[in-house]
């Protein structure tokens, strides 16, 4: 009976010179002693949690099912195994990455029934040394003539939901651009490219001067708004390193700044990457890059040595 009695009080005592935080798991309780380092991320339960949120109906419930998503999330992702999960079962949440994967973006919108939205973000930071590498972005409401023209202070955002990014580096920055969508209001819709980089203290800020025009001023980020009944395309090509995107305009010039009548007139802008910038281009085709002709496609001479026949379809 003794050496049951003492035993728990002698593993602690162990447990609290080898490894302080095995110690503090033990200490749960003496008739469960956890000797278990091992924090495995509890995946699943956020999905579960995420998707109750998207399925909710009602106004009330989506807030608290919101905040006890935000809860989980800062209690999960800064584990230490968050470094290197790959959060593969979680589909409820939008999550985008780099190529490098060093950092992770959770995203997602909540709709209510008065036709606004609400919008959270979080960054996980891999490979620092940080005691919490996830984060919320707190957010910033800027004046419309300010919104293309400011860069956001240490981790805040203007809100809105990311489906692509874009990396692209300069000689001293990596920019990641991120196309947006935004349900704004009854009337209208709003997309916009946003660009993410990080300071030299690690810190996550948006918005940089990388958005260039021939006739205009340059802008940190550039909005679009239109018909909320309306469509608007607002893609990446890859192939050609260019974002592309609808013209917008009113369907007459008396309704010139009422943006829910502006819709697409059937012509593309875009912007294209210099090594520096995003170029602006307007009219562009985007079927440039898929009409190749035979012509198109040479065989450089001196690659075919001794004459020698590369392919021959009759044998």
């Amino acid at each position: 009976m003794l050496k049951k009695i003492l035993f728990p009080f002698l593993l602690l005592s162990v447990l609290s010179l080898v490894s302080p935080e095995l110690y503090a798991q033990a200490q749960v309780g003496l008739k469960t002693v956890e000797i278990s380092g091992e924090k495995k991320i509890n995946e699943r339960e956020i999905e579960v949690k995420a998707y109750e949120l998207l399925n909710s109906d009602d106004d009330e419930s989506k807030e608290v099912l919101n905040q006890e998503l935000k809860d989980l999330l800062l209690i999960e992702l800064n584990k230490i195994e968050a470094q290197k999960h790959t959060f593969s079962q979680i589909k409820s949440i939008s999550i985008l990455a780099p190529h490098d994967s060093s950092f992770l973006l959770f995203n997602w919108n909540i709709p209510f029934k008065d036709g606004t939205y609400q919008y959270e973000c979080g960054i996980l930071t891999r490979n620092t040394t940080n005691n919490n590498p996830f984060i919320f972005l707190r957010d910033t409401v800027l004046n419309d003539d300010l919104k293309e023209k400011s860069t956001t202070i240490s981790n805040t955002w203007m809100p809105r939901l990311f489906y692509q990014l874009i990396e692209s580096k300069t000689n001293f920055q990596t920019y990641y651009t991120l196309l947006a969508w935004d349900g704004n209001n009854l009337l209208t819709n709003k997309k916009s490219i946003e660009v993410l980089w990080f300071d030299k203290a690690g810190v996550a800020r948006f918005g940089a001067p990388i958005f260039k025009y021939a006739n205009a001023e340059t802008k940190t980020r550039v909005e679009f708004e239109y018909g909320g009944q309306n469509r608007m395309k607002l893609q990446y090509n890859q192939a050609l390193n260019r974002i592309e995107f609808d013209h917008l305009s009113p369907p007459s010039n008396n309704l010139i700044g009422i943006y829910e009548y502006y819709g697409a007139d059937l012509s593309f802008d875009g912007f294209v990457w210099d090594g520096k910038n995003w170029i602006y281009h307007a009219d562009i085709n985007l079927d440039e890059g898929l009409n190749k002709k035979k012509s198109d496609f040479k065989i450089d001479k001196d690659l075919i040595k001794g004459n020698k026949q590369i392919y021959n379809p009759k044998k």
